[in-house]
């Protein structure tokens, strides 16, 4: 039997007939569903056939030119948590953007400087034009939550959170519950998706807030791991590693990507990426060699290995850039006109070349 009760951690419709199928549970008194159940205690996430395209489907169905929309972005990958197809269905709404994490990065880096990275990142956005605010926050070390509550209070539309799959959004929103001394749990673990209905947030605000599904971006590396790994978690301030490269050498991100120094003089490159991330050096000659001999030993590798490409990148301008890899973090360095790059991965993971992040 399928009733109209909404399981209090992800939102989804219970029913209690099919116990393959989401939103089921063993009695339709109960608050959670199966799947929340144990992601909730175990950390264990019920593995159901879940179309992840139709979440933009859901949220075009339930969007409102009246809601304020706030978009959470993750500061370890702020090019790779953005969905330009949802920034397209939300540009006519207000928009506040808020980047969690940032205790990831606070130390390497000073707030303003993020607040103007952010400002040119979506200079070109369909959503430029209605963001009224950027704020920054961290829900694991509470920071700044109590600035975002009291902007929350102050709004007069009702609020929808919204963003990509493992930005933190529905963290976010439990830390925000605790502060408020709700009794309301969000269902939340490292798994991608794991927030499926719309659900009303309890914040002590005369307007309602929303917490919806999260946008499955299949530009990131996270959706083409070989498995979920709590090695890919990336929650302890960044350490950037040094290498100082000759042309035609090459480091590997474990058995996830390869960065490539083809041409140029010798350069400083900053890898800043998960802590837990373990990078090899080689030389180019060496690279396809070393790739199928070391693969299976790494302990962090891809589905599938068909879809692999190389993208080559020069540098036409002299400056300081930063290489974004989507979920890998990126590599900072020195420009100069000439300077030939290289990056392998999954042909879907998104690679840009911006101005200098940190």
């Amino acid at each position: 039997m399928t009733s109209y009760k909404h399981c209090q951690g992800c939102g989804v419709t219970l029913q209690n007939t099919k116990q393959n199928k989401i939103g089921y549970v063993e009695n339709l008194t109960q608050d959670y569903c199966y799947r929340c159940f144990r992601l909730t205690h175990y950390n264990e996430l019920i593995d159901y056939d879940l179309n992840e395209n139709s979440f933009l489907a859901n949220l075009s169905n339930n969007y409102g030119l009246g809601y304020h929309y706030f978009y959470v972005l993750d500061a370890y990958d702020l090019d790779g948590s953005r969905n330009l197809p949802l920034e397209q269905i939300l540009q006519n709404n207000k928009v506040t953007i808020i980047i969690n994490k940032v205790d990831l990065v606070q130390k390497l880096i000073n707030n303003n400087k993020i607040l103007t990275f952010v400002e040119e990142l979506f200079i070109n956005s369909a959503l430029f034009a209605k963001i009224e605010n950027i704020i920054l926050v961290s829900a694991l070390k509470n920071y700044a939550l109590d600035e975002l509550y009291r902007y929350i209070k102050h709004q007069t539309e009702d609020i929808v959170f919204v963003g990509s799959s493992n930005t933190g959004k529905s963290t976010l929103l439990n830390s925000l519950i605790k502060l408020t001394n709700y009794q309301q749990k969000i269902t939340v673990s490292n798994n991608v998706s794991t927030t499926l209905g719309n659900i009303e947030v309890k914040l002590g605000t005369k307007h309602k807030i929303y917490d919806s599904p999260g946008v499955v971006n299949n530009h990131t590396i996270i959706s083409y791991l070989d498995h979920n790994d709590k090695k890919m978690i990336t929650n302890k301030l960044l350490k950037p590693i040094t290498f100082q490269l000759e042309s035609e050498q090459t480091i590997f991100y474990e058995g996830l990507a390869s960065f490539s120094f083809v041409k140029g003089l010798k350069t400083s490159f900053h890898f800043y990426k998960n802590n837990n991330i373990m990078l090899h050096r080689t030389k180019l000659t060496n690279k396809d060699y070393y790739f199928k001999h070391h693969l299976m030993q790494a302990s962090l590798r891809l589905k599938d290995y068909n879809p692999w490409k190389e993208q080559t990148i020069i540098i036409a301008e002299p400056g300081d850039y930063s290489l974004f890899i989507a979920g890998l973090g990126w590599i900072t360095f020195k420009g100069s006109p000439g300077q030939e790059l290289m990056v392998g991965t999954n042909e879907n993971i998104k690679i840009n070349l911006r101005k200098r992040f940190i």
